[in-house]
């Protein structure tokens, strides 16, 4: 029966490519043109993509460095040490710490986390095509792959120097591991997909969503409940997966104590109630993987050989949908949360590629291959080209100069409240000054949102400016909308500097 099933499959799956080199080197033209264009641009600011998370990756670097820089004036390593410090902890600082060892070897350059972003997207993708080397599908792998490597917003966001594209290589490689133990069934191959499974939670908890559903899916493909209870490879694979982060949980908490401040202003039940947060949600997720993908990659799950790659894929789509019941806010105004998705329906389209691959395949001659070959390079430039325009679109060099003054108009030593758009990121990183933070109308707005109560102004005030020497305006949008904060520090305090686009204020007159 095996033989003939073996038959069969070879009668119906006609190569696409008569010379294995002939693969590879495409493969390795969009590996390379993958990389080229995320180093396009490469020494601009991160003012692009979400800047205040990737200035906090950054400043974290940053005093990793200083604090081991024995060559360091010793004013800018207490500055940079104590920026790092204030960023608190939310995840193990696993690419700053990388980025911060680089530094060592060449400098403190901002273009390194951009690097270590893009090449580890660029992994990922190498396990976005083994999958489907794994499903028997490799030659429509090369579309998917395609898809993956290319995707605009997926470029934009590969880049960014933030750990979300190494949780992103670690989720793909985790679905290529744990769909490999479930075919192989082996002691190597499930402590391999425990532990890069585990590796992937341990760089951003929320890995875990379309992971324990990505696992849940294998699990209940064996349709034996016994099996599933008594199995011990599943149960080392769930205990490998979890002890990394069940560690670190516990250094933040009880040890560290700084963690438990990242549960705050993360669950917003109302927003389940209102229908348009799923309109929003839909929009925003099919924006990014784009209309025409997503569906066909629903559709690939019914094209799937066998149950076990098509629970796989329902599972980690569950486990997607519960990720934005748990973090709905964010699933609304923060589009890197969606990018866990993009993986999904790249797997998702395999099945799909593989049955226009095969089609192709069956035409004689090699002129239907040539064709082929030239269209996906066509999409592939199409694509570039519009990941190029929007790299290109600013440049952020010239803000350095304006930090680095205010910075120096303020003063390292100066005890500061500061209400900045930024959340102060770019002043401490150029302008090495550190204030607490005055809310802005959208972090009340977040507050309320959350059922918070809100102090009356001038408790608030009187709080954050005990023992300060300045407050600094460095926003014009947000001091046009708190004209309470600005008509009472315009009548109380006299105005000390102002130049393009801040005002500062002396506390102590």
């Amino acid at each position: 029966m095996s033989g003939k099933k073996n038959f069969m499959e070879n009668e119906v799956s006609p190569k696409l490519f008569s010379k294995p080199w002939l693969m590879a080197a495409l493969v390795a033209v969009l590996f390379i043109g993958a990389l080229g264009i995320r180093l396009v641009d490469l020494t601009d600011l991160p003012n692009d993509f979400y800047m205040v998370r990737q200035y906090r990756s950054l400043l974290i670097a940053r005093g990793m460095y200083y604090a081991h820089l024995p060559t360091a004036p010793e004013l800018k390593r207490e500055i940079a040490v104590a920026q790092w410090q204030e960023q608190g902890l939310i995840e193990p600082p696993v690419m700053e710490s990388l980025v911060a060892l680089t530094y060592h070897f060449i400098g403190e350059q901002i273009w390194v986390g951009r690097v270590y972003a893009s090449l580890f997207w660029l992994v990922s993708g190498l396990a976005i095509w083994l999958l489907a080397k794994e499903l028997s599908m490799w030659e429509g792998g090369i579309i998917a792959l395609a898809y993956f490597l290319f995707l605009p917003f997926g470029v934009t966001a590969s880049r960014a120097f933030m750990p979300d594209s190494l949780m992103t290589a670690l989720i793909a490689w985790s679905l290529w591991a744990l769909y490999r133990w479930e075919t192989r069934r082996t002691w190597k191959s499930a402590i391999l997909a425990g532990v890069l499974t585990g590796l992937a939670i341990l760089v951003k908890s929320v890995a875990v969503f379309p992971l324990l559903g990505a696992a849940a899916g294998l699990v209940l493909s064996r349709r034996s409940l016994k099996r599933m209870i008594t199995d011990k490879q599943t149960w080392a694979v769930a205990g490998i997966t979890a002890l990394p982060t069940v560690i670190f949980y516990i250094y933040g908490l009880f040890i560290v104590g700084t963690l438990e401040s990242q549960f705050a202003l993360r669950f917003f039940p109302a927003l389940l109630k209102d229908p348009t947060f799923y309109g929003r949600w839909l929009f925003i997720a099919a924006g990014i993987v784009s209309f025409a993908a997503m569906f066909l990659s629903l559709a690939g799950i019914l094209l799937f050989r066998t149950n076990a790659p098509r629970f796989l894929l329902v599972g980690t789509w569950f486990g997607y949908v519960v990720f934005g019941f748990a973090f709905p806010y964010h699933f609304i105004t923060h589009e890197y949360y969606h990018l866990p998705l993009i993986p999904i329906v790249a797997i998702g389209l395999i099945p799909v590629a593989d049955l226009l691959v095969r089609q192709i395949a069956r035409q004689k001659g090699w002129l239907w291959r040539a064709v082929f070959a030239g269209l996906l390079l066509f999409a592939v430039a199409m694509k570039m080209w519009e990941a190029r325009n929007t790299l290109v679109t600013s440049d952020y060099r010239h803000e350095i100069a304006y930090w680095q003054e205010l910075g120096q108009t303020i003063g390292y030593d100066k005890k500061i409240v500061e209400l900045s758009g930024d959340y102060g990121d770019r002043l401490a990183y150029f302008g090495w000054v550190s204030g607490l933070l005055w809310p802005t109308t959208a972090d009340v707005a977040v507050r309320t949102l959350a059922g918070q109560t809100q102090s009356d102004f001038a408790s608030i005030f009187a709080d954050r400016t005990s023992g300060k020497d300045l407050f600094v305006v460095t926003t014009p949008p947000e001091w046009e909308n708190q004209p309470e904060l600005r008509e009472y520090l315009t009548a109380n305090y006299p105005l000390i500097a102002q130049g393009d686009g801040y005002w500062i204020f002396n506390l102590k007159p």
